[in-house]
C-alpha cells in the first residue's frame, strides 16, 4: 500500500510538472504566433513591457514650468501659415528634449518595402502615413 501510495505521489507530480511546462511553451508559441502575424506584441506582452517600463527609475524628473509660454497672437499666425512651430520655439523645445533626462520610447522604424514605399523614402527623407 505504501509503495502504491508512493508511485501515484510521484506519477501526479510528475504529471502536473509536464502540463506547466506544455502551458508555458503553449504561451510563448502564441505569443511569437501574434508577433509574427500582426507585427507588433500580443496584448499580454504588451502589459508586462509596459510594467516593466513603468518599475524602472529614471534619472531626473522634469520641473514643471512655473508659467505656461503665453500663445501670442504671432505665434498663433505663424503656426496656422507654415503649419509648425516659429524657429525661436522649435529651438527652445529641441534644447529641452537634449537637456532632458528621461528617456523616449524608441519608434519603430519601418523598413519601406515597395518600390512606392522606398521611393518617398528617398524623396521625402521619412516613410508615408508617419509610420
Amino acid at each position: 500500500m505504501k509503495t502504491l501510495l508512493r508511485s501515484m505521489m510521484f506519477t501526479s507530480v510528475l504529471v502536473l510538472g509536464m502540463s506547466g511546462l506544455t502551458a508555458a511553451q503553449a504561451n510563448n508559441w502564441s505569443d511569437q504566433r501574434y508577433k509574427a502575424k500582426y507585427g507588433r506584441p500580443s496584448p499580454t506582452e504588451e502589459a508586462r513591457l509596459k510594467a516593466e517600463l513603468y518599475t524602472t527609475a529614471f534619472r531626473q524628473e522634469i520641473p514643471y514650468p512655473a508659467a505656461p509660454l503665453v500663445d501670442t497672437w504671432m505665434r498663433q499666425y505663424f503656426k496656422a501659415k507654415f503649419g509648425r512651430n516659429t524657429p525661436a520655439d522649435e529651438a527652445r523645445l529641441k534644447a529641452e528634449r537634449e537637456n532632458s533626462a528621461f528617456r523616449e520610447e524608441p519608434r519603430p522604424q519601418h523598413a519601406p518595402t515597395t518600390w512606392i514605399d522606398q521611393r518617398y523614402k528617398a524623396k521625402y527623407g521619412r516613410t508615408r502615413g508617419g509610420r
